[in-house]
């Protein structure tokens, strides 16, 4: 690229080697000193460097081998045009209930910190309080996840889901009463926002946080859910109990707000429209770059 002047352009959806040690636990030097060289390399070699957090942005440029910030940039990642609100009503799929219903949707990892979850419902329990946690999903925690729930005896507070197209999630969310996102406890995941927010906040849902740094951000700036610290099931309690305790119209304008902030941040249109600019302003630059040596040649 570098021959023949063609920009590169690259979007980070995840920091590495950092992803790779928190996922996989792997902190081995022979394994993650190669792998940090080959992150410096693609970095030092880019024209612009894309990331889908503003704590993804200072991360990057605070490595080791810096990067100069002027060629990161946050670009959030968007929701798909199918992702709309939807009327209210069932959906086969989850039991006919009056509880109060809270849906996950996406991998169910170890990253997700979907641990908290058992513990939260036999709190709940506890305290007479209905809830049913729909999981849509599949991932290599999910077997784990399922021995706790029955550990824990609070099986009839969830209702386990396979893996679905995208398409039909908005749906099922139309199903829920809110939507829950959480992570495991880490500072890499603090400077994460998942697209799951995104499609969450499209479909106009009030949202349900076990999670701190960027998403309780933006949760907390659009004023469309409920936020607890990662891990903690008393805080998730709570937070829970607030929501259920929340009348009608205010869920309704939680929904309506996630719709609204989503319009403005996260909408596909708009951030094809913002990036494109950054390819322009290039293109511009080459164009100039070509008009000066032309006039070069002209003057010899």
């Amino acid at each position: 690229t570098k021959k023949h002047k063609i920009p590169l352009y690259l979007y980070a959806q995840d920091l590495w080697p950092e992803n790779v040690e928190v996922v996989t636990g792997i902190k081995n030097p022979l394994v993650i000193e190669p792998i940090q060289k080959m992150v410096d390399y693609i970095y030092k070699n880019c024209t612009e460097i894309f990331v889908t957090s503003p704590g993804f942005v200072n991360a990057v440029c605070s490595r080791k081998r810096r990067v100069p910030k002027e060629k990161v940039h946050y670009w959030p990642q968007y929701a798909e045009e199918f992702y709309i609100p939807m009327k209210k009503g069932p959906a086969k799929e989850i039991p006919k209930t009056d509880a109060f219903k809270i849906m996950f949707t996406g991998n169910v990892g170890y990253a997700q910190g979907l641990d908290v979850l058992p513990k939260t419902a036999e709190i709940l329990k506890r305290n007479g309080k209905r809830v049913l946690f729909c999981i849509v999903g599949e991932g290599r925690y999910l077997e784990a996840f399922k021995n706790e729930i029955k550990k824990l005896e609070v099986e009839e507070m969830f209702c386990m889901i396979p893996r679905q197209p995208a398409t039909e999630i908005p749906r099922l969310l139309a199903a829920a009463d809110a939507a829950f996102l959480s992570f495991m406890e880490t500072k890499l995941f603090e400077m994460t926002i998942p697209a799951k927010l995104q499609s969450y906040m499209a479909c106009g849902m009030p949202v349900i946080a076990a999670a701190s740094g960027e998403s309780r951000r933006v949760i907390e700036e659009a004023d469309c859910g409920i936020c607890s610290p990662s891990g903690d099931e008393k805080a998730l309690a709570e937070s829970i109990v607030r929501m259920m305790e929340c009348s009608d119209e205010e869920q309704k304008n939680m929904g309506a707000n996630a719709r609204d902030y989503f319009e403005k941040h996260f909408e596909k249109q708009k951030l094809m429209d913002q990036i494109e600019t950054y390819f322009q302003e290039d293109k511009k630059k080459d164009v100039g770059e070509a008009y000066d040596k032309m006039r070069h040649y002209r003057n010899l």
